[in-house]
């Protein structure tokens, strides 16, 4: 194949970075996924409670979670951002709460307070985002080259 040939091949686009938002505000949770999407990526839905957003999350595989720490079902979200942060997920956490449990401190997590700032979200997805382009820089998913023909 000559080279001509090769840099006419259309590129198959990177997979978007996927963001799991684990907010019972149903307006907080609005605001955070038009922030998520100005920035270029795709939300895997809301999630009210831990048993929402732990089944959402088994079938969305999101990439990054973004987790209150008061739910509808309590103080959910430092077990909820364990369990996610034992799986190998980016953790956020978003809360008017600025109190450290025991769980929260074993865990590695970005903390942004209430009322949050955009900017700061907005910029913690965009490293995300690259993190992710710097893992897998093919786009042939599943971090193999992407084919050529």
């Amino acid at each position: 194949m000559t080279t001509a040939r090769r840099l006419r091949q259309p590129i198959a686009p990177m997979e978007a970075l996927r963001v799991l938002i684990c907010e019972d505000d149903p307006v907080l949770a609005l605001e955070l996924e038009a922030i998520v999407v100005e920035c270029g990526a795709v939300t895997c839905g809301t999630a009210a409670s831990f048993d929402e957003a732990h089944d959402l999350a088994g079938l969305t595989a999101p990439d990054l979670v973004l987790v209150d720490l008061h739910l509808d079902d309590g103080r959910s979200g430092p077990r909820l951002a364990a369990v996610f942060a034992e799986g190998g997920l980016r953790i956020v956490v978003i809360s008017g709460d600025s109190s450290i449990d025991s769980v929260l401190a074993r865990l590695d997590h970005v903390f942004l307070p209430k009322p949050i700032q955009p900017v700061m979200l907005q910029g913690i997805i965009a490293a995300a985002i690259q993190a992710k382009e710097t893992r897998d820089p093919f786009a042939g998913g599943a971090g193999e080259p992407a084919k050529s023909m």
